[in-house]
């Protein structure tokens, strides 16, 4: 089987699978995930900045900061390389008066809100090491919970979210790397 078709499998099954969540309609879901597909948005980003300033002091959230804004570039980068468009919003999602999917003009590929999530959660996980495994648990499921997010909300595909992702660490980890 030949690289493309694999691709062609994989993208197939991408799209699937994300359609299977943009279809379903839970109140319970949209409660649960609508926080976490907003936090780490453009308009929003300044809490977890402040997060980090708060817990960990300057020096620590220059360095954050810095791998905020790599992680920026490289996702708009590649959002105008592949130029993904993104998923039709399920109807009875835009009648909704929290409905922020419209506000989405971009392109899909890859996830920017789930590049910062990995971003601060390296970032968070560096500085509070394995002190307390709930804590290490629940900043985990936050993150799932933004990929989660994008996804019910039609902003993304899985792969989209699965690329922001590891964007969002590898810059973490680069910018870590060079400045410690």
């Amino acid at each position: 089987m030949s690289l493309q078709r694999v691709f062609e499998k994989l993208l197939y099954w991408d799209v699937y699978l994300s359609a299977i969540i943009h279809g379903h309609e839970s109140l319970m879901l949209t409660v649960m995930l609508f926080l976490p597909a907003l936090i780490f948005s453009p308009t929003t980003i300044a809490a977890p900045i402040f997060f980090i300033t708060y817990q960990y002091g300057y020096a620590y959230s220059i360095r954050y900061v810095i791998s905020i804004v790599l992680s920026l570039v490289l996702t708009t980068f590649f959002k105008k390389h592949f130029k993904r468009p993104r998923p039709k919003p399920r109807p009875q999602l835009s009648l909704k008066p929290m409905y922020f999917r419209n506000k989405e003009t971009n392109y899909s590929l890859p996830s920017g809100d789930c590049a910062q999530a990995a971003t601060f959660l390296f970032y968070f996980l560096n500085a509070y090491g394995n002190r307390d495994i709930v804590v290490i648990l629940i900043a985990i499921l936050m993150t799932l919970n933004v990929m989660l997010g994008r996804v019910y909300f039609c902003c993304h595909y899985f792969s989209d979210c699965h690329l922001g992702f590891g964007i969002g660490v590898t810059s973490a980890f680069l910018i870590n790397f060079l400045l410690q």
